[in-house]
């Protein structure tokens, strides 16, 4: 992904010509980031990823949900998301986290655990 496409630029000193952005995980581009050849990226927040998980989980497990297009999760403090069609595959239903956490060389040193 980004960061292996990422270190290929670090390493072969393509900083200044080529640019990687995507989704990755700060550690992993940290370097690349310092270097300039990924300016900026993005990743969802894991800790909202799984309490969204757990609510929407719980709800269908418990039958407060039946898993349809259409119907609500309360996910506490996210609030109330929507059941939906995915519209990259068919067949199958997501329920959208909100937006991406962006990464530059401002924060994602502070990131890198």
């Amino acid at each position: 992904g980004a960061a292996a496409a990422a270190a290929a630029l670090v390493d072969q000193g393509l900083c200044d010509i080529m640019k990687v952005s995507g989704l990755g995980f700060p550690p992993e581009l940290l370097r690349a980031s310092k270097r300039g050849c990924a300016p900026q990226f993005v990743l969802f927040d894991n800790l909202d990823l799984g309490y969204l998980a757990y609510h929407a989980s719980h709800k269908l497990v418990t039958g407060q949900v039946e898993g349809k297009i259409g119907e609500t999760v309360s996910a506490g403090r996210l609030g109330t998301r929507q059941i939906e069609a995915d519209p990259h595959r068919e067949n199958a239903l997501w329920i959208k986290l909100g937006d991406f956490i962006k990464y530059d060389e401002l924060n994602v040193e502070r990131a890198s655990f």
